[in-house]
């Protein structure tokens, strides 16, 4: 389903199937109180594949924490590869929901709810930001434990009360990564102090996830390559560029200026390949970018990378991803990949991918960030000035001292 076609479901389906299930949830809640006699608990994230790769450690405190405990997850199943990556869930918990007709959406979603009932779960995470799915998946699941985002006082997205026991406060200036371990934390406590959590969270709490060094994925990612480019070698500079945006075009910084760079980017030494990649979505930028170029080194592979696993082992066989804001990056970060990610209408202060090899360019226009939890990232702006004062002449630059090994500060600066 497009990104519009979700939000109209979530909105004219989902406001009144919550208040309906308000006066069940309230009904049912003295029989549906907390109980620490945790068995099974289920993770739901449903519609980000890159926020997989932020909650990893938020996911892992729990497996450590509840070693006794079988974890669950429920997905989109186009999202499944990029949490099998993060190999926190045995694949027989992991329930997944087709996307791609409503048809499809409503038939996934009633077997899920008789999966989550035959699994006996018993708690839920709910790491959606407001979603009014996530909230009716999380109840019709009657855990006695259900925690989750609330709203309180603030204005915002109503799903109704079914997050009943454990209500966090989502935290807009706090890393997303954080906000997850909040989520955690507040089960592991058991407090009833609301709201929650009323503790500090240190950042090192969380430590950025990396797949260890893998030479396997690498040669697969250079037999990614050879299929366009035969003459590929390990001696050559690779650098990926991923133009498109996927659901939310405002985040794009436009393919004129990714075709722009990657020809300057080639220009610069004989020794260098950029490889463009993307769903089948992006055929038209692909081409573009390929044509705009004009040289055998730009090789390009939109379309045919079937997995995030195939984006991991590209990102094995590279030096560097540039990239607009979007999943990619966060894979990329979990490998031996150096990125660059623009942000413009999302803030990197809250989805930045973590690690050292990390360049966020941000340029913090005063109307930035406008795409937010508060308004299903749905914004009015069809002029993303925030992406295009970035220039092609700064982001050349960046990549280049990247290439050569030089330093650059965290925001893209150099340092």
């Amino acid at each position: 389903m497009r990104l519009s076609t979700i939000r109209a479901v979530d909105f004219w389906v989902g406001v009144p199937l919550c208040l309906l299930l308000d006066f069940f949830a309230l009904l049912l809640s003295p029989f549906l109180s907390k109980s620490r006699n945790i068995k099974n608990v289920l993770f739901l994230e449903l519609s980000e594949a890159g926020s997989l790769v932020i909650g990893h450690s938020a996911i892992s405190r729990l497996k450590a924490s509840m070693p006794g405990s079988k974890l669950y997850f429920l997905i989109f199943e186009r999202h499944a590869s990029g949490l099998r990556l993060l190999d926190l869930i045995e694949e027989e918990n992991i329930i997944t929901i087709r996307d791609s007709s409503l048809g499809a959406f409503i038939w996934d979603v009633a077997g899920a709810v008789w999966k989550m009932r035959e699994a006996g779960i018993d708690s839920v995470i709910d790491m959606e930001l407001f979603s009014r799915a996530s909230s009716v998946l999380s109840f019709l699941s009657f855990a006695r434990n259900r925690v989750g985002f609330y709203a309180y006082t603030n204005e915002g997205l109503y799903r109704g009360l079914l997050i009943h026991n454990y209500k966090v406060a989502y935290n807009p200036y706090k890393h997303m990564a954080l906000n997850f371990m909040a989520l955690v934390e507040t089960f592991l406590a058991n407090e009833d102090d609301s709201p929650n959590l009323k503790r500090r969270l240190p950042e090192t709490l969380v430590t950025p996830f990396k797949l260890p060094p893998s030479p396997e994925r690498a040669e697969n990612g250079m037999a990614l390559i050879r299929g366009q480019y035969p003459d590929a070698t390990n001696d050559h500079k690779i650098i990926i560029i991923n133009p498109h945006a996927g659901e939310l075009p405002i985040r794009a910084w436009g393919r004129a200026k990714f075709a722009e760079t990657a020809k300057r980017i080639l220009d610069g030494g004989s020794d260098r390949l950029v490889v463009i990649i993307g769903l089948p979505d992006a055929a038209k930028d692909g081409l573009f970018i390929e044509h705009h170029v004009d040289d055998p080194r730009c090789v390009n592979l939109v379309g045919q990378t079937k997995s995030l696993g195939d984006v991991v082992d590209l990102c094995f066989a590279s030096k560097l991803l540039l990239t607009n804001d979007s999943g990619p990056a966060q894979y990329a970060s979990v490998t031996t990949a150096k990125v660059v990610v623009l942000f413009g209408p999302e803030t990197p202060s809250l989805y930045s991918p973590l690690g050292g090899g990390v360049h966020a360019v941000y340029s913090g226009l005063s109307c930035s960030p406008c795409v937010t939890a508060a308004n299903h990232r749905n914004t009015v702006c069809r002029d993303n000035k925030c992406l295009q004062v970035i220039t092609v002449d700064e982001v050349v630059g960046l990549c280049i001292r990247i290439l050569n090994g030089k330093g650059v500060g965290a925001r893209g600066r150099a340092s």
